[in-house]
């Protein structure tokens, strides 16, 4: 690999990242997370969340959503929250009272912290590494990744310009991507989706671990994948 003085990584749609996607929209629907099968309310409460979390640094509290929508009974604004959860475009809280995922943002400290290069916005927290790597379509904007590898706890910093990676350290980088989805990816894969140092780390982490289905990405693999699950989120 180049030296991370000069790098220039695009997006790539590997054969890897290829059998991950097929086999996340064969579990997760795509167009209810962009917004294609919602009513014009629901959209725009979809749209309000995501567009004001790296505003805020943060996931909108109910309060905050309950005076912008100020139209709406609090009653209305609950049903919707609750199918936008069903749906897996945010999660909830067991009490159904706090949004704790807004993907591609966490509603609470992960290991993947997002720095951006637009005034406007805050550092917050991404669900998990494809979706940190993610952010930047979503968005159109520059920003930098903190994370650490898995097995040593190796800080790993990452940024993007104009949607391509410019600067990688380690050099090395790979990333685990779970596919054991069940009820919703924020209990159950997205904990598991981490980036590792090296291949070799990442083999020396499975080693005492329980077999799980997945695939071992390089970094263009993964930067794909982040661009197909979240370029159109705020196109609708």
């Amino acid at each position: 690999m180049k030296s991370s003085k000069n790098l220039r990584i695009k997006p790539e749609f590997t054969t890897k990242a290829k059998k991950v996607y097929q086999a996340a929209i064969s579990v997760e629907n795509l167009d209810d997370k962009h917004g294609k099968g919602l009513s014009e309310e629901e959209n725009n409460i979809r749209r309000f969340i995501l567009s004001q979390s790296p505003i805020l640094g943060r996931i909108p509290s109910m309060e905050e959503i309950k005076e912008r929508f100020v139209k709406l009974t609090n009653e209305k604004i609950q049903v919707i929250l609750k199918k936008l959860d069903e749906l897996d475009a945010i999660h909830l809280d067991n009490n159904k009272t706090i949004i704790t995922a807004a993907y591609p943002f966490a509603g609470y400290q992960t290991a993947h912290l997002i720095k951006f290069k637009k005034d406007k916005y805050n550092n917050l927290y991404s669900m998990c590494a494809v979706d940190a790597l993610g952010i930047g379509f979503m968005l159109d904007c520059d920003y930098s990744i903190n994370s650490v590898c898995l097995h040593c706890n190796d800080e790993i910093k990452i940024k993007v310009k104009n949607n391509e990676i410019v600067y990688l350290q380690p050099e090395n980088i790979v990333i685990w991507f779970d596919m054991e989805y069940s009820c919703c990816a924020a209990t159950s894969i997205c904990k598991n989706i981490n980036f590792f140092s090296s291949t070799s780390h990442f083999t020396e982490w499975q080693q005492d671990k329980s077999k799980r289905k997945g695939a071992l990405l390089q970094i263009q693999g993964a930067f794909y994948l982040g661009k197909l699950f979240f370029e159109k989120r705020l196109k609708y």
